[in-house]
């Protein structure tokens, strides 16, 4: 289209205005339709995020009740089977107390002076006589009677067990048919007290 006004000439594209407004409109719903598709995508990911975290919860709340549940049983049962305390309990026990402290050093002495390859599998305590039984292994040289000597030796100058224990004496030393194995057992006496007092 020309039109003349004046002297100058105007010529118009109205089909270029009119592609580009449709270029224009055309980016502008591109750019709706990304927007929407982000958004959606945004609010999937939120719905999975939302209910994986529901499930984990669920799970440790499962777990949370079973432990519940167990620790009521075990109380259940432990008040079913609650016994009564007797004073005559109480008393044996205070009395315990008051000795474990000598039991536990005698016992500290002996392992503490046992030979290398050697243990302690049984004692007993009767009439003021503690009796001791073990094995250990025999070394190259099979001295063990030597070995069992020098242990016993140096319990009679350990102050901790021979202030109860004032005499030992070895029972028996025995070598097994095997060879590499010896039990044996020893006394060890008190005439001073018991060792119950």
């Amino acid at each position: 289209m020309i039109a003349k006004s004046g002297l100058s000439l105007y010529r118009l594209n109205l089909i270029r205005d009119l592609r580009e407004r449709e270029v224009k409109s055309e980016r502008q719903q591109r750019l709706a339709v990304i927007l929407g598709l982000g958004c959606f995508g945004f609010f999937v990911l939120s719905l999975l995020y939302s209910g994986l975290t529901i499930a984990q919860m669920e799970h440790v709340l499962t777990i949370e009740k079973d432990k519940v549940h167990r620790l009521q049983q075990e109380y259940q049962k432990y008040t079913a089977a609650r016994l009564i305390v007797d004073k005559s309990d109480i008393e044996l026990l205070n009395d315990l107390q008051g000795k474990g402290g000598l039991w536990t050093k005698k016992l500290a002495s002996m392992a503490k002076h046992l030979p290398e390859n050697y243990w302690i599998t049984g004692f007993t305590y009767n009439n003021n006589l503690l009796k001791v039984t073990g094995y250990g292994y025999a070394n190259p040289q099979q001295d063990q009677l030597l070995v069992l000597d020098q242990y016993l030796n140096r319990l009679r100058s350990d102050t901790t067990f021979s202030n109860t224990f004032t005499k030992l004496q070895l029972n028996m030393a025995d070598r097994k048919e095997d060879g590499t194995r010896v039990a044996f057992d020893f006394s060890a006496f008190t005439s001073k007290w018991k060792v119950s007092q």
